[in-house]
């Protein structure tokens, strides 16, 4: 499963005055909760001696804790709006599909099939003898909550299966398949997390997703969203 990661000079910035902010308040409140301090004086026979005085609260370093603490908070909500909106649009390129008929033979398609990961690195390329008149790259998606995509976390994605599908439905329901697991297949980390998403206040969603076009002899390029996949011919 792939996460994709985008940790940037905002993310640094909004963790940094979070931080600040929060270091202020808890420093004035164990300030005021610290009951007494020891305070040394000399008294008029020229005797060192020591009296405890109750601690008082710094106002101003109070204040000034929550008023970070607020300005965080709210730049951290406006931009959970604005990467959120990214992340329903941004796109990944995941793959890339070239899918010909073989002359002679009926419903039967030589597909190579080339897998990217998040940085666009080859980590897969392999030609498969699909049978169908189309094919199908299946995978697995996990959309986390906006409040992660803070952090640069957006959708996980996995591609999960290859097979071929019929244009004649009689054909699809009795004739031969060819399907071929890809990356272990869903795992049973997708198993797990799939029945307990609902619950989870890490995963908002956990779905599967598929694309499917003809054997057309066309080169696609296959891109992962928070929407899906999706395949565009290649340029």
């Amino acid at each position: 499963m792939e996460y994709p990661v985008q940790i940037g000079l905002p993310q640094i910035l909004l963790f940094i005055l979070f931080v600040g902010g929060l270091v202020l308040l808890i420093s004035s409140l164990m300030g005021l909760a610290g009951g007494r301090r020891v305070v040394e004086y000399v008294d008029e026979e020229g005797i060192r001696r020591y009296k405890r005085r109750r601690r008082h609260m710094r106002p101003g370093r109070g204040i000034g804790g929550v008023l970070l603490l607020l300005l965080a908070v709210g730049i951290l909500w406006i931009t959970s709006l604005t990467q959120s909106y990214l992340g329903l649009t941004g796109e990944i390129q995941v793959g890339r599909v070239h899918a010909t008929t073989i002359e002679g033979i009926p419903h039967l398609m030589s597909l190579e099939l080339t897998q990217y990961d998040q940085h666009g690195n080859t980590t897969a390329d392999k030609t498969y003898l699909v049978k169908g008149d189309q094919w199908m790259l299946e995978g697995n998606m996990l959309k986390f909550p906006g409040w992660l995509n803070l952090f640069g976390l957006h959708s996980g994605y996995k591609l999960t299966r290859l097979e071929g599908r019929y244009e004649d439905v009689n054909l699809e329901a009795k004739g031969e398949r060819s399907v071929y697991e890809l990356n272990g297949g869903d795992g049973q980390f997708f198993k797990t997390v799939y029945k307990q998403a609902w619950s989870s206040p890490f995963v908002e969603a956990a779905y599967g997703t598929a694309v499917f076009l003809p054997a057309d002899g066309m080169t696609y390029n296959i891109y992962a969203s928070q929407a899906g996949l999706e395949a565009k011919p290649a340029k």
